[in-house]
């Protein structure tokens, strides 16, 4: 079986080991055993167990493989415990990337601001979006909204003198008639 999965190639060898693991499992303790998938076809429940791994949605491993809604919810309450721990894992991953990642950022914000050659010719666009960027992420994280609003509210002054100006409008109208 190959998965397409992200990580290096161990884990994805003890990804497979542990979904065949798991597919071999359910087909000896499950019980009406001869209609489950996984004794049917062990190589398609392990691709579609892969696919719950990766956290694909539903709704495309159904048109990718044909399995229908029923055995699919069964297949992912059955090898929850494999798929649960693989989502874990490569949420570990990438939350060490990320702190990876952010270290190295300010690490080059430093060299950059200790530099006035390599300052000057760095844009204050790249800079801009860069806060634009971390600014936004840090107010999703705080549950803030990123997005900017303007409104524009109408007060009395306004309101009558938009009354004046139709007023105006309508009675050159009439004259010019």
């Amino acid at each position: 079986m190959e998965l397409v999965a992200p990580g290096n190639p161990e884990d994805d060898v003890k990804l497979a080991r542990e979904i065949a693991d798991s597919v071999q499992w359910v087909t000896q303790m499950g019980a009406d055993r001869s209609r489950r998938l996984e004794v049917r076809d062990p190589e398609r429940a392990c691709q579609i167990i892969a696919m719950l791994c990766r956290g694909i949605p539903h709704r495309t491993i159904i048109a990718e493989t044909g399995v229908n809604v029923k055995a699919l919810n069964r297949l992912s309450r059955d090898h929850s415990e494999v798929v649960q721990r693989t989502k874990t894992h490569r949420a570990i991953q990438a939350t060490r990337l990320q702190l990876k990642a952010a270290d190295a950022l300010e690490k080059k914000l430093e060299d950059v601001l200790e530099d006035d050659e390599v300052r000057a010719k760095t844009s204050v666009k790249d800079l801009a979006m860069g806060y634009g960027i971390a600014t936004d992420k840090q107010r999703v994280i705080h549950g803030e909204g990123t997005v900017v609003t303007h409104e524009h509210k109408v007060t009395l002054e306004d309101a009558r003198a938009a009354i004046e100006e139709a007023k105006k409008e309508v009675s050159q109208e009439v004259i010019d008639v």
